[in-house]
């Protein structure tokens, strides 16, 4: 399977919707505010999948999820994983077909919780951390203050609901373990150079997925098709599904640069501090 893995807030979405628009060339931005709605639909058959949904570990779990605790619940992953291919290869034709995760390069009680043997390939957006944090806070409902501290906790998860904890662990550690990642083929790409050339950089993440009948000319309809703007609009009219009860918009800002005045001084010096190597691993310099 091809899976885009990143800390959230990072761009996960708009390149699941870029290979969703690139795979259905026939999608409108108004249905990607709808995909959820019938599961029998194209457009759902596409973009829904990810790794943390309860249903692929129920299947495959002789006890009630909710009743297992994290390790437990890791162990079950290989198998729910060959559950969840399957499930991907029996539903559509269309290609690619990219799944969600946010979870870090790593394992989890010697669970390794990405195996190669249904782990075809990796793109992995990286955002500035400064600019994470605020549009973390605002996805989450919590203050800067608090995002800032959770992105430097190492055994950092979220979830909830009909989806599993994904293991973030710090933003740094996150980055690092992508970055660092040697048994299967990851495609790091910058959110801030998406914005800055999204053709040319969705060329590059659509031929390292080995998407069929590539050319520029597609590509440029599909990012046309999933232009902030055009995204941000349409959730004013219908709700997006992935959006929280915490936020008004989760197609926010789209900025790169917002955080300059969003993030009060001491907290920019709090991410520099906590993650500056690998911030200047990264190109991200500091005020």
């Amino acid at each position: 399977m091809q899976f885009v893995a990143s800390y959230p807030k990072s761009g996960n979405t708009w390149i699941r919707l870029v290979a969703a628009a690139y795979s259905l060339q026939n999608v409108t931005a108004e249905d990607f505010m709808r995909f959820n709605e019938d599961d029998e639909s194209r457009i759902t058959n596409v973009i829904r999948f990810g790794d943390g949904t309860k249903y692929y570990f129920q299947a495959v779990s002789p006890y009630p999820i909710d009743a297992l605790n994290f390790s437990a619940q890791a162990r079950l992953r290989p198998a729910a994983m060959l559950k969840l291919e399957h499930e991907l290869s029996e539903t559509t034709t269309q290609r690619p077909i990219l799944v969600k995760s946010h979870h870090l390069n790593g394992d989890v009680d010697g669970v390794n919780l990405w195996n190669p043997a249904w782990t075809d390939r990796v793109v992995n957006p990286v955002r500035d951390p400064r600019e994470v944090c605020c549009s973390f806070a605002a996805h989450m409902g919590n203050s800067l203050e608090k995002t800032a501290e959770q992105m430097n906790e190492e055994k950092f998860t979220i979830g909830g609901g009909e989806n599993l904890f994904h293991l973030l662990g710090t933003w740094s550690q996150h980055v690092r373990g992508w970055l660092s990642a040697d048994e299967t083929p990851v495609h790091t790409v910058r959110y801030e150079d998406m914005k800055a050339n999204p053709v040319g950089e969705f060329y590059d993440i659509l031929d390292f997925l080995n998407a069929p009948d590539l050319t520029v000319e597609r590509v440029e309809k599909a990012v046309e098709k999933t232009r902030f703007d055009r995204l941000k609009q349409k959730e004013n009219e219908h709700e997006f599904p992935e959006s929280t009860k915490h936020q008004d918009n989760f197609f926010r800002s789209g900025k790169t640069d917002g955080w300059k005045g969003e993030l009060p001084v001491r907290l920019v010096r709090k991410i520099e501090k906590d993650h500056g190597d690998m911030m200047n691993a990264l190109g991200y310099g500091y005020l």
